[in-house]
């Protein structure tokens, strides 16, 4: 399996900008604002599914989401 390491081409591979927007319901201007920064957090398990499908993967850190301090339980 592949590993996607940028935001950019993880849109590109799924389609571009109309495309994943309509995958993620989000509007495609939002897409492209996505590549200049990181995924919405809600997007992962659909993306990554999708991903799947392809024999892809893509990065953790391609998403915004929070990450557990050090030391939590």
């Amino acid at each position: 399996m592949s590993n996607i390491v940028s935001t950019s081409v993880l849109i590109d591979v799924l389609g571009g900008n109309q495309k994943v927007a309509a995958l993620t319901g989000a509007t495609p201007g939002a897409v492209s604002n996505w590549r200049k920064t990181k995924l919405p957090a809600a997007t992962y398990v659909m993306l990554q599914k999708r991903l799947k499908k392809m024999s892809l993967t893509a990065n953790d850190s391609l998403w915004a989401m929070r990450r557990a301090k050090p030391g939590a339980k």
